[in-house]
């Protein structure tokens, strides 16, 4: 009983998470900004992080959720900026925005006494402490890019940078920076780098969030490190399957 009423809730949002991260991933390789996503994440978090100091007695959810927002869209504003006058360097232009944002979170909690531990949890979120309330967000998200993408992909090409920065916040308030980039770079690898179908990318990102989150369950280890490591490795796996699939599909051709 005690892992359904815990364990559910965050499988749920794993799930989600892969819905509306899945099609941005596309958009991201596609486009050639894979560090976006670090650099969005780092700077929504510092937003939360100083609504947060803002407002010590106050722990507003949608407050933290609003701010995180705010310097999100911010950010992408600059990434598209960067994009449109220096599209050769735009990668290390991105980089650079990655590392101010985690210098200034860094400078901002220095001297606290749980500034470490509010650190961390940027990096590696909470999400086995996620509840059925806190999906609500999660679930619009999901629904809003996949019909985005397979309803109105035009829209999702012509508005990505927005509709990126409000999904990766809500993201990333939940599940930290580092599992949210994996949820967009990983199963979309899976489909890209052997150019195969879509239904592999969903595959290695389920299969990877659930058995992570099993483990991390079993072997009462760090939740969000367990899927990052396990989503990767069901690339890996994924990937050396398509190749064995790919050089019997060859021989088959070759002697038929």
């Amino acid at each position: 009983m005690q892992i359904l009423e815990i364990g559910l809730p965050v499988l749920v949002a794993g799930l989600l998470i892969m819905a509306s991260h899945i099609p941005l991933g596309y958009q991201v390789l596609k486009r050639g900004i894979v560090f976006i996503d670090l650099a969005i994440a780092q700077v929504a978090a510092l937003g939360t992080v100083l609504a947060s100091q803002m407002h010590r007695h106050d722990n507003n959810q949608w407050l933290l959720q609003g701010m995180a927002i705010l310097f999100a869209l911010l950010g992408v504003g600059l990434v598209a900026w960067v994009n449109r006058n220096f599209p050769e360097w735009r990668e290390a232009f991105i980089g650079l925005i990655y590392v101010t944002a985690a210098s200034a979170l860094v400078l901002l909690v220095s001297g606290q006494p749980k500034g470490g531990q509010l650190l961390t949890s940027t990096l590696s979120g909470d999400i086995l402490w996620l509840t059925w309330q806190d999906l609500t967000l999660l679930v619009l998200a999901a629904v809003f890019v996949q019909l985005l993408a397979h309803v109105w992909p035009e829209k999702l090409e012509r508005f990505f940078y927005l509709v990126f920065a409000v999904t990766i916040t809500l993201s990333v308030v939940k599940a930290g920076i580092y599992l949210v980039f994996v949820c967009l770079i990983a199963p979309a690898l899976a489909s890209i780098v052997h150019n195969k179908s879509k239904f592999w990318s969903y595959l290695v990102g389920c299969m990877g969030f659930v058995a992570g989150l099993t483990a991390a369950w079993l072997y009462d280890l760090p939740a969000a490190a367990c899927v990052v490591v396990s989503i990767i490795l069901s690339l890996v796996v994924a990937l050396g399957i398509q190749q064995l699939i790919g050089r019997a599909d060859a021989a088959t051709q070759a002697h038929p």
